[in-house]
């Protein structure tokens, strides 16, 4: 297992990667037309803007297989603005249960508590109960709700969120 830092010349195979995800992980969460317009050039080019600002994302490879993916940095919790923030952990669905989650969250907390942060924030969808037993698992406790809204050209549906957070050391 390999763990390291995306490089730019691998961002649009992440964004795929993204996509691919979130049509296994929330199948039965969110929108079915939402998740269908899923574009893989919309997340590049959001990827490579985060890319050119110094935001880059963990990769997780076995066997030369891209398997997970994790963002993050400073938080956008606004309750929180002073907390390191996991924007995202993926996982290829044949995967989850391998300890491959647990490398890589564990890595991005490592990497956070080594730009100074004291507390972690995350968030995440109130129905992904798989997700959340997972960062309960990593000591991660519940401390607010926000939501994800569609845009409006998807209905403008809303979706809660609950927001998770833990000290970092």
């Amino acid at each position: 297992m390999e763990i390291r830092y995306a490089k730019r010349k691998e961002l649009r195979q992440a964004a795929a990667f993204i996509n691919d995800c979130w049509q296994w992980a929330y199948k039965d969460i969110l929108d079915a037309e939402y998740l269908a317009g899923a574009s893989d050039q919309e997340r590049y080019k959001h990827f490579r803007e985060a890319f050119k600002r110094g935001r880059r994302p963990l990769l997780l490879f076995d066997n030369g297989e891209l398997l997970g993916f994790c963002s993050f940095g400073n938080s956008l919790a606004e309750a929180f603005p002073d907390d390191g923030y996991i924007a995202a952990l993926y996982l290829r669905e044949d995967a989850v249960g391998k300890g491959y989650g647990h490398a890589l969250l564990t890595r991005a907390e490592e990497e956070l508590r080594a730009q100074g942060y004291r507390n972690l924030v995350l968030d995440v969808l109130s129905q992904n109960t798989r997700a959340i037993a997972f960062y309960l698992a990593h000591g991660y406790v519940k401390v607010g709700e926000s939501a994800f809204t569609l845009p409006p050209q998807c209905g403008s549906k809303e979706y809660p969120k609950d927001i998770m957070r833990k000290a970092a050391t």
